[in-house]
């Protein structure tokens, strides 16, 4: 940031940089869609969430490594000291990954919700694999409800910003201003920077883990190979994998390979990227040129090595499959969520499901025999926007703050603890750590209030089940993120409109040719008539326009 104000950020000159790559689309899009239409505003004032009444089981300076705990808090704090609202309504848009929530008339927990937060909470909920074509049905509609989940990763769900359908909040929550809403004052000033458009606030973002996915082994199953627990390259991973298929079956009769899942990135292909050292979509070459992943050595490297594992029946042949329960067979390597893993229901319950089954997290080594490279995650999550008409009354705006304020209560406090569990004795009961356990009945409930955006402390927490494994995930984690990068583009990711309006079209384009060269369909060796016609098909576009927002940026 110039000197003369670190923290300060002019409308006008942040859009400077937003507007010559988008051209002009974001100078026409109207308030919300153009920063050179806001005011100067400072960087929301970052104020900590209450402190944990526990010590960390490990802590770091590492960037990409946070916080272990392997206890809960002994006693919760209140995060949120006003009074109710209006009684009015306040209505949102948000993912589900599974059913809808009980109905309200039949929701004892979305009822005590309402009457928390003082007001008629009337959410939408859109299924995942449908969410993308609902947002743009809902954007073309008009009626744009009061909170939006928003994946601004999502080339779709950018087009809403870019369009003008939700606020700029820049001067609502500009500085001190936030202090209002002390749960979204609780990220910090890099997780806001990273989320700007145009360089303006139109989005309030979660804390996020820079690492949220990490490889975990079947030990049961890599013990009985020559290489064990710690292959030391791509050639003896491949050996310990093919030999795991070899086995045949596990405990239990089970079938098992090497690897029985194979999804594109961000899937477990970012396994097997870490591995071949591809580093991110976009990157810079030895000449400081923007190039694709799929125009560099290592990218190829990496579909030969996974081409030959798929000829040799190191990977179930239903691998592919989009349908989870098509996979029925163990495998050595699984590429699972930290949150998944570390939960009551991780690693434990994993060997609980299967006798005989022994289950470890995995270093997973470099290529060529150095370390991987781990390409960590933008620094926030999943967003939440406001509608751009509901913020045109400032009442209703703050009214609409307070709710998502409230819904995204920090661990630790009363309010988060009430949002992630409900009622106990309804909703969930509390093991002898002193653990909410939800009830499974009546988890459905609490599916109402997805759209809250997470704040506060980010630590890794470790359900007590899941304590044995506390220092081998800290081993493999902290390797992770010693041996991690930021990607070049971080913060700049929505600087191309052309990825905003081909996105979608381009990665479905990458995905057929890789898994197709991967099961045989397509040759490897044409991977450069590939990569010549993804640009051609608007990644020369996409590249020149990021080539431009990082020189605007200076880096």
């Amino acid at each position: 940031m110039a000197e003369l104000s670190r923290r300060k950020l002019l409308g006008v000159a942040g859009a400077a940089a937003a507007a010559t790559a988008l051209g002009s689309t974001a100078a026409c899009s109207g308030t919300a869609g153009g920063g050179a239409a806001g005011g100067a505003y400072d960087m929301p004032t970052f104020q900590p969430a209450p402190e944990l009444d526990v010590q960390p089981h490990y802590a770091s300076e590492t960037p990409g490594m946070e916080s272990v705990y392997t206890e809960y808090p002994n006693s919760y704090f209140k995060s949120v000291e006003r009074g109710p609202g209006s009684g009015g309504k306040v209505t949102s848009f948000q993912l589900t990954w599974g059913d809808p929530a009980t109905p309200l008339e039949e929701n004892t927990y979305w009822q005590e919700l309402n009457e928390r937060l003082g007001v008629s909470f009337e959410p939408q909920f859109v299924p995942q694999p449908v969410f993308d074509q609902k947002f743009a049905t809902m954007l073309a509609s008009g009626d744009v409800p009061d909170l939006v989940f928003v994946n601004d990763q999502s080339a779709g769900n950018l087009q809403g910003i870019r369009d003008g359908a939700f606020a700029d909040l820049s001067e609502t929550l500009s500085g001190d201003n936030i202090l209002k809403w002390p749960n979204l004052a609780a990220r910090k000033e890099e997780i806001w920077q990273a989320s700007l458009k145009d360089g303006r606030i139109y989005q309030v973002p979660s804390t996020v883990w820079a690492l949220t996915n990490l490889p975990t082994m079947r030990t049961d199953l890599v013990d009985q190979t020559s290489v064990g627990r710690a292959p030391k390259d791509a050639d003896e991973l491949f050996t310990m994998l093919k030999e795991v298929s070899a086995l045949g079956t596990g405990p239990g009769g089970q079938k098992v390979y090497g690897l029985n899942k194979y999804d594109a990135h961000p899937g477990t292909a970012s396994m097997f990227q870490r591995l071949f050292k591809t580093g991110p979509e976009w990157q810079r070459n030895g000449d400081g040129d923007l190039v694709h992943i799929t125009q560099t050595e290592n990218y190829r490297a990496m579909l030969e090595w996974l081409a030959r594992a798929w000829a040799e029946g190191i990977f179930d042949p239903v691998a592919m499959s989009p349908t989870a329960t098509d996979i029925v067979s163990g495998a050595a390597l699984r590429y699972d969520s930290v949150g998944g893993s570390i939960g009551a229901t991780g690693l434990s319950q994993w060997e609980a499901d299967l006798p005989g089954a022994k289950y470890d997290f995995f270093d997973m080594p470099g290529f060529d025999g150095s370390g991987q490279l781990v390409v960590r995650n933008v620094p926030y999550g999943r967003s939440t926007c406001v509608s751009a008409a509901a913020a045109e009354d400032e009442d209703r705006l703050t009214e609409i703050l307070n709710v998502l304020d409230y819904l995204s209560a920090p661990f630790g406090s009363e309010e988060q603890y009430f949002i992630m569990n409900g009622t106990e004795g309804v909703h969930h009961t509390v093991d002898a750590h002193g653990i909410p356990i939800v009830n499974p009945d009546n988890m459905i409930d609490l599916a109402v209030q997805y759209v809250g955006v997470t704040s506060g402390d980010n630590s890794y927490r470790f359900h007590p089940n899941a304590a044995p494994w506390a220092d081998s995930f800290v081993a493999v984690m902290e390797s992770m993120a010693q041996n991690s990068i930021a990607r070049d583009l971080e913060g700049l990711e929505a600087a191309s409109q052309t990825f905003v309006t081909k996105g979608a079209q381009l990665k479905q384009l990458w995905t057929d040719f890789e898994t197709g060269v991967i099961t045989g369909r397509e040759s490897i060796d044409d991977l450069q008539s590939f990569a010549d016609n993804y640009m051609s098909q608007g990644g020369t576009q996409v590249r020149d326009e990021y080539t431009q927002a990082l020189k605007d940026a200076g880096k």
